[in-house]
Formats: C-alpha cells, structure tokens, sequence
C-alpha cells in the first residue's frame, strides 16, 4: 500500500522548509531579510500554501474537515476541544493585541550627549596632543596684532571654502546644506556652542568630525567631514581664530569650570 502524506502534514513541512530558507538560507548567501520584508514573505507563504490546497475540491475537503468537525462538536471528542478552543482562542487573542497595544515597560534609552567630554589627548597626522596642555590657540600667542589679523583672514577664507555651505554666512547654522543633516549644523552665534568651550576643544573637533565622536553622542552623530584629512593643524587653528572674531564671545580657557564638547 503506498503511503500517502497528510494534506496539514505537507502544509507544515512546507512552512517550516519557508522559514528555515528566510532565517538561515538567505541571510548566510547575501544579508539577513529585515523584519517587516519577512513577515511579508511569511504571509505570501502562507497564501501559496493555501491556492495549492485550494487547487482541488479534494485536497480543500480534506484540509478543512478537521476544523468543520471541531467546530460543529458531534463527537464525544470533538466537543470538548471546542468549547476549550472557544476559550483559549479569545484569551490568546486579547492577550498577543494587549501586549502588542501596551507596548514594553523597558528604561528609557540613552540620551545623545550634545556636549561629549573631550579627551586627554588626541592623535593629529600622527602626532600625538594633549589638549590640555594647549591652553589657547597658538597662532595667539607671541602674535604681533598683523600677523593675527593676516592668520584670521586666511582662517576667513578657510571657513567660506569649506564650511560656510552648512554653517552659513553668519555662523547661524543655516546654511545651504543645513536642512539635510540631523541633528542640524552648530550655531555658533548661539551661547550654548562655541562660547562655551576652549579653543583645544574646537581643534579636536574640528580635526576629527563625525566619526570621532564618542559614544555617548551616538546615535545621531555630527555630519561633520574628518577635516583632519583635508586641513593642516596651522589652517584649524587660523578657522578658530576666524570663528571667535566672527561672534561676539570669547573662548573659554582651561581655568574656567569644566565644560563638554559641542558639534
């Protein structure tokens, strides 16, 4: 006699061959299928595994007998799984939409630090500075008033070839590019960005962009480029020079109260 497999047999055979090519098959030749997209692949399983039932009057009979006899309850078996499925079938129900509805009670995530606490040191080009111990921005220093001006400018001329077109004209943080980064460009007009820090922090900054962000200050880190790549040290520190002569601040110096970073 030739053994012949169960219609609801073939169906689960079939379900679990489809979940185990979505769940190990495919993510282990190209990338795992994100979740929504599988759930979708589930429910077109599901309804190509009922067409081929569907396909002939016989195959259908033979699938929805056992349910039909369940539902009608004639047998001395079949009545009690009823009135146990009518129970258990409402209780699951409510209880997967209640749970689903409510949602988690889980802690709060974590918050993006706007203001990072900056690091002892930091590798530039190779070189290795401590930033404490740059307590202002060189080209400050032993600077006949001149040659300050003609570093400022040249830090000017930086600034409009590089940064202007996402921290715009007036430092407002509202430039070209401005709307298609979030978070948005600093402000540095505002008080609570480059007022608040010292000239070192600004070089770290500005040296190592986005990507250099610790990280406290994921997940929405700076869009800001590793201008340590395309600028000399000598050009950040002229870019600085130009920032705080463009705003009505100074910058604060190491022995004012600790501070955090900022863009």
């Amino acid at each position: 006699m030739k053994f012949r497999v169960p219609i609801h047999l073939k169906a689960i055979i079939t379900m679990i061959v489809a979940i185990f090519v979505y769940s190990v098959i495919v993510p282990a030749i190209s990338a795992p299928i994100p979740g929504q997209l599988y759930g979708w692949y589930i429910i077109a399983t599901v309804i190509a595994i009922l067409v081929y039932i569907s396909s002939t009057e016989a195959s259908w009979e033979e699938f929805v007998s056992p349910f039909r006899a369940l539902l009608l309850g004639r047998t001395a078996l079949t009545k009690p799984l009823r009135i146990a499925a009518f129970i258990a079938v409402p209780l699951i129900c409510g209880w997967y939409f209640s749970s689903w509805a409510s949602g988690t009670v889980s802690p709060p995530g974590g918050l993006r630090v706007i203001h990072p606490t900056p690091p002892g040191s930091v590798t530039f080009k190779g070189t290795r500075m401590k930033l404490k111990d740059i307590p202002t921005n060189p080209l400050r220093e032993h600077e006949h008033e001149a040659d300050l001006a003609k570093n400022t400018e040249e830090g000017k001329r930086i600034y409009y070839e590089n940064c202007f077109y996402c921290h715009a004209d007036d430092l407002g943080g509202n430039g070209h590019f401005a709307k298609g980064f979030n978070p948005a460009p600093a402000n540095f007009q505002s008080t609570g960005t480059i007022a608040q820090l010292t000239e070192s922090f600004l070089f770290w900054r500005i040296a190592k962009g986005g990507p250099g962000l610790p990280t406290e200050s994921t997940p929405w880190d700076s869009a800001m480029p590793v201008w340590e790549d395309y600028l000399s040290d000598k050009e950040i520190w002229q870019v600085i020079l130009y920032l705080y002569d463009a705003i009505p601040y100074d910058p604060r110096t190491w022995g004012d109260e600790d501070h955090g970073g900022g863009h």
